[in-house]
């Protein structure tokens, strides 16, 4: 319970540290707009790896932890009727983690009420680790992941996507890669108020490669995180949490 404690007081340190800024999407969207706004926020915001992706260990193992999510949002000024916000948006999400049996783990994660971006966020994963080497500390595991997020009520994004992640572990340091491919469908709301320039509701589905560059580093139970993950952009994203 000592873990728990101190996590909970580690989100809400950083909580009360987040300053908030408005998100200020762009409207007036047409076709290869709302292509490069899903682009951007929809693999932007596809569930991470974001730890050791080594098995929990069946039925006792437990993860919990607090992520960080940087996505550039530079291209997204120049769509539509252009906005002057720019920079990067931030995304902070609670994960939690269980294994579940032999070398199956499921994890989900979610954005907490006190996210201030008007944004919320959720999915999850299950993976698979299938393959351990004898003679080297290589691990091969399958993840299955899914999620969506609605960006101030204007845009709102589902992904589902297949890796496979390569895991070589050094003592207290792993170090992750791989690849796969994600599908992002973004719904784009319309109306008098709405973000397209037919003012109708709109749908865009695009499929992309993924690729996957972490590294996790163990402190006792606790471990820190930070991954790179490139679709048409690259994004980058922190994590710091407990395994017991």
């Amino acid at each position: 319970m000592i873990f728990v404690r101190s996590l909970f007081f580690i989100v809400a340190s950083l909580m009360m540290s987040w300053t908030w800024a408005e998100t200020r999407l762009p409207k007036n969207l047409n076709e290869q707009d709302r292509i490069r706004a899903l682009q951007v926020l929809g693999f932007g915001s596809a569930s991470k790896v974001l730890d050791n992706p080594y098995p929990l260990g069946g039925y006792t193992g437990v993860e919990i932890g607090v992520t960080s999510e940087f996505i550039p949002i530079e291209d997204l000024a120049s769509l539509g009727n252009k906005t002057t916000k720019k920079g990067e948006f931030n995304i902070y999400t609670l994960t939690f983690g269980k294994g579940l049996f032999y070398n199956i783990d499921t994890h989900v994660y979610f954005t907490p009420f006190m996210q201030g971006e008007e944004i919320q966020s959720y999915g999850g994963q299950v993976r698979w680790g299938f393959y351990e080497a004898g003679f080297f500390p290589l691990t091969l595991t399958a993840l299955l992941h899914g999620g969506g997020a609605n960006f101030s009520n204007l845009i709102n994004v589902s992904t589902l996507g297949l890796d496979l992640v390569a895991t070589v572990a050094m003592d207290n340091v792993a170090i992750y890669f791989g690849g796969g491919r994600v599908r992002a469908i973004g719904k784009f709301i319309g109306g008098p108020n709405g973000i397209t320039d037919t003012q109708e509701t709109i749908e865009q589905d695009l499929v992309e490669n993924h690729t996957i560059f972490g590294i996790n580093v163990d402190i006792a139970k606790m471990f820190i995180a930070l991954e790179i993950d490139r679709y048409v952009d690259s994004t980058y994203s922190g994590k710091i949490g407990f395994r017991f």
